[in-house]
């Protein structure tokens, strides 16, 4: 008998499963970060999530996590620690979720970013057909231009190369974020 992979699970069945619950943090609109989390429910009465942290201003999506046959207690669990670390999560209708998402992932690749790694995984949880009409009504940078602010693990020098070979120096907005805050 085979192992069981979780990858190979979400990969063949993850966009079949039925979205239980679409969350996103509270305060995207004034934060340069977005929490998004899609949680899927299995037969079983178990979930699957990926959860997305978009920087909807530059580079996309920074990070995901993606996981399967969870509890609902534990993904209660992780939504709580969420919502006390980062602010509280807001149910939004799934349309939503994929247009602020692949929005974010289409404005990033626009001016040379690739995603997260995971996002080749946890990409199928989401439908890319749900996108509509709504992601044009979604700000991506600021006023029409990037707008970098740097963090701990950023690669500022390849960034700031990046920028200035897709979208010309002087073309985007950098801030360097003061680590001690």
């Amino acid at each position: 008998m085979a192992k069981f992979s979780p990858e190979k699970y979400i990969r063949q069945n993850g966009r079949k499963l039925p979205i239980e619950r679409c969350l996103v943090y509270d305060g995207y609109e004034q934060d340069l970060f977005t929490i998004c989390l899609i949680i899927r429910k299995h037969a079983s009465n178990q979930l699957s999530f990926a959860v997305f942290m978009i920087d909807r201003h530059c580079l996309g999506i920074k990070n995901t996590i993606v996981n399967c046959f969870v509890s609902p207690n534990t993904v209660e669990d992780m939504i709580a620690t969420s919502s006390k670390n980062f602010g509280p999560l807001e149910e939004v209708s799934p349309e939503y979720l994929h247009n602020l998402v692949y929005g974010a992932l289409d404005y990033a690749q626009s001016i040379g970013f690739k995603p997260h790694k995971d996002f080749m995984l946890a990409q199928y949880l989401l439908n890319p057909e749900l996108v509509d009409d709504g992601i044009d009504d979604i700000e991506f940078g600021i006023d029409g231009k990037p707008c970098f602010i740097s963090g701990p693990d950023d690669n500022v020098q390849k960034i700031l190369t990046t920028l200035n070979n897709t979208v010309g120096e002087g073309n985007y907005i950098y801030t360097c974020r003061n680590p001690l805050f």
